[in-house]
């Protein structure tokens, strides 16, 4: 397709990765066979995110969104299944390492613990080392369709975020398969250079920068270029409406209250152990110990880790969150708040820089806390902060969660 192209991204994984189809195993013994990267799961990926800022722009524009209208601007640029993109994503393998078996008795984060879990016996569990997996990800230009400006600045805008925040494979929001980009002059198609100077600039600067202040900054101003692409894409104007709701779902906000960042240096020894730090920040016990100074066994509904995201209960001990009491239904919601490495700091051995940020909006279904001492909703329960005991809110549980997990992954 030469002549349609836009850029080459270059693409290595600095994270274990987790990989693999739709029951999420990276290998299958039985074939033989190893999982490997797909297109497909990145294009699902990348929708999401140009969807959250579609989302963001009309909110920051009217204080309110229409789904439909969403849809319909994700489906213009994009495509459906009845219409084709604008864009056309490959990938090309540099290099393909072999899965490896986790041990057992290694220290590893918590939820991969949950993933071995069986009551027959542990389940095996593949991944790819940081560094196994390395990719040219070209994004050209579909043959026969016009790509306006605004279209083109989104759609790549929306892309970077995707790679940037989001990783590949399971367990994304708590920092596995997050992957390290390149992006320079030479591999921006011919016409495309002038009109995305900014975001070339940016991936190098990132790459570069060494000090979470800078890099906090880099990032904060990449959003607000993206933003402002995707305020120009949606041709909303702005009607500086303050609103005192809070959004109907995740999305992309210029307004901090409701999309929030912050860049921490946290020191690990390997990869694998910058996992097992950011697994244990969301743990309620990490929090009792490290935040509120208490016992980690000592029970306490108060502290609202639903936020965190669902399922988040054991039915067989019959306690934890739930969607539906009558039934045990634990249900599915994803975590408000994730943790994303972004970068290994060169030079300075064990040490990196990570992402931590999270969306502030409304939960679409009750949510219930089952315990020895009966049932609640979430609402009923006081919140438990350091700074004392409050009534419920939900802005205040985001908060309160953010700043904790903050804390707890960068306190020794």
């Amino acid at each position: 397709m030469k002549g349609f192209e836009i850029l080459t991204l270059k693409l290595k994984n600095i994270t274990p990765t987790i990989i693999g189809g739709y029951k999420a195993t990276t290998f299958s013994p039985s074939l033989n066979i190893a999982e490997r990267f797909r297109v497909p799961e990145l294009k699902g990926i990348w929708r999401w995110w140009f969807r959250a800022l579609v989302a963001g722009a009309l909110w920051d524009a009217r204080g309110d969104v229409n789904e439909d209208e969403v849809r319909e601007k994700v489906r213009v640029v994009l495509g459906s299944t009845n219409a084709p993109s604008k864009f056309v994503l490959q990938a090309y393998p540099r290099k393909e390492g072999g899965c490896k078996l986790l041990e057992e008795k290694a220290a590893i984060p918590p939820r991969l613990k949950l993933l071995m879990l069986s009551k027959e016996k542990p389940r095996e569990v593949y991944y790819y080392e940081a560094g196994d997996l390395e990719y040219e990800l070209k994004l050209l230009r579909q043959p026969r369709m016009d790509l306006k400006k605004d279209e083109l600045m989104a759609g790549v805008g929306s892309l970077l975020m995707a790679l940037i925040f989001q990783g590949v494979g399971a367990i994304t929001r708590r920092g596995f398969g997050a992957w390290g980009i390149q992006l320079n002059e030479e591999s921006i198609g011919e016409g495309y250079r002038e009109e995305l100077r900014e975001y070339i600039d940016i991936i190098k600067e990132l790459n570069k920068v060494e000090e979470e202040e800078d890099a906090e900054k880099l990032i904060k101003r990449f959003i607000q270029l993206v933003n402002g692409c995707f305020s120009d894409l949606t041709k909303v104007r702005r009607e500086d409406k303050k609103t005192n709701g809070i959004p109907p779902f995740y999305l992309v906000s210029t307004n901090p209250r409701f999309f929030r960042l912050i860049i921490k240096n946290v020191s690990a020894a390997s990869p694998m152990h910058l996992l097992l730090k950011i697994g244990k920040a969301v743990m309620k016990a990490t929090w009792k110990k490290k935040c509120l100074h208490m016992d980690p066994k000592t029970p306490d509904g108060r502290l609202h880790t639903w936020i965190l995201g669902l399922p988040r209960g054991q039915k067989e001990k019959g306690h934890g969150y739930v969607v539906k009491p009558d039934g045990f239904e634990l249900g599915r919601h994803p975590s408000a708040i994730s943790l994303h490495p972004l970068k290994e700091i060169s030079g300075r051995n064990g040490k990196w820089m990570c992402i931590v940020y999270g969306f502030l909006s409304k939960w679409s279904e009750s949510i219930f806390h089952v315990s020895p001492s009966g049932t609640k909703r979430v609402e009923e329960i006081l919140l438990q902060t350091p700074n004392g005991v409050f009534n419920f809110n939900i802005e205040a549980v985001f908060n309160t969660a953010f700043d904790m997990v903050v804390e707890c992954l960068t306190k020794k």
